[in-house]
């Protein structure tokens, strides 16, 4: 006599139809309480409250440098700042820590991450180590090896940006970040600059040979044979695309790196204002690293006065963000796009968490002056 079979399997015993209940019920009980843990970590989660910290803030001279970043940091915690996310690779690509793979900057002989680090933490701050990641204005070390690296235009100039297309440029900017979490005792890390440049005219991508022999051989045709080079094209349309593929390809090989490390590495990122603009005019599809999960937090760079403005770009980015990605507000205090005021900057702190952000970074250190903290102080 048979089983009546639930599981499907006629000839099992009973037994072996309990068991494979059980381990289904277990098994979807890990999923929801997983799913759960992840909404309910970041509704729970403590609000950042961040500032954009630039080394040059506290000086390059040792000695001076520490003690203004005890004083700095210590009128940080009286304002309730609680993160710190803090350059330590710049747009020249010059680095701020002790680094065998990229040139540091010579001003700063010294191990300035470190030290800034060790302060930080007796203090309970988070930091975040800040990479402006394709930017290389001084094209020095492995870039000036490798000229071939750089974007360059239509006319073949080359700029101070390196391409994202090219595998081993991925690879030496991921080299760069993960040799900085194998030595320093971090969580997180936070990208900048992770897109194609702006300047001087949107879209910018590489017509360097080898990115155009890649882009041929995928679709049939030289990206300088376009004769269209406007979205009528399918062609222009399908070139916008691959590039931004690029950026996302590297996002996704960073987050794969990171996981020999022996903790959880998150990811942070500074991103433009609006994803669909991002996506085809740079090359930067958040909204896509936040489906994926690729980063775990957005930092929209949100610089305005404008109160409206501001709103409407948060509440997009926070409906991208979804429930388990963070959304941490850019408040711009002097930036090239704005000059705030004390009081513009706690209205749009407010305007933040009205919007349920996860909080704020302000930019940046360097325009954080005691009125700002006074009126921060203040606030609490």
């Amino acid at each position: 006599m048979h089983e009546s079979g639930f599981l499907g399997n006629h000839s099992a015993s009973p037994l072996v139809h309990v068991l494979r209940m059980v381990t289904c019920f277990i098994a979807l009980q890990l999923l929801v309480t997983v799913a759960a843990g992840q909404v309910q970590d970041l509704s729970h989660a403590k609000e950042v409250r961040g500032v954009w910290v630039h080394p040059s803030t506290f000086g390059s001279g040792k000695d001076t440098a520490i003690l203004n970043i005890r004083k700095t940091l210590d009128d940080y915690r009286g304002a309730a700042i609680n993160t710190l996310i803090v350059l330590v690779k710049s747009t020249s690509g010059l680095v701020y820590f002790k680094s065998a793979v990229a040139p540091r900057d010579s001003a700063w002989n010294w191990d300035f991450f470190g030290t800034f680090l060790e302060e930080a933490q007796k203090r309970k701050l988070s930091v975040q180590p800040w990479f402006c990641v394709f930017t290389e204005g001084a094209r020095a070390g492995a870039v000036r090896q490798h000229p071939e690296w750089l974007i360059v235009s239509r006319s073949m100039e080359p700029t101070g940006v390196v391409n994202p297309a090219l595998a081993a440029v991925r690879q030496y900017e991921i080299s760069v970040i993960t040799e900085l979490v194998k030595h320093y005792q971090v969580s997180w890390v936070h990208l900048d600059y992770i897109r194609y440049p702006c300047e001087p005219i949107e879209p910018y991508f590489s017509f360097d040979e080898e990115t155009r022999n890649q882009f041929k051989a995928k679709h049939g045709e030289d990206p300088l044979d376009i004769k269209h080079d406007n979205s009528g094209n399918m062609v222009w349309n399908e070139w916008i695309e691959w590039d931004a593929e690029h950026v996302t390809q590297f996002v996704r090989e960073l987050r794969e790196s990171l996981k020999f490390s022996r903790h959880r590495v998150q990811i942070s990122a500074a991103v433009f204002p609006d994803a669909i603009n991002a996506k085809v005019l740079i090359g930067q599809d958040w909204s896509l690293w936040a489906r994926e999960h690729l980063i775990d937090m957005l930092c929209p760079m949100l610089y305005t006065n404008n109160d409206d403005l501001f709103v409407k770009y948060l509440r997009r980015a926070v409906g991208y963000a979804g429930p388990r990605v963070q959304v941490s507000a850019g408040i711009g205090i002097y930036s090239a796009h704005n000059l705030h005021t004390p009081a513009g900057i706690i209205r749009q702190i407010n305007l933040a968490r009205r919007e349920k952000a996860h909080g704020f970074v302000l930019f940046s250190s360097s325009s954080l002056k005691k009125e700002f903290l006074d009126a921060m102080k203040a606030a609490r």
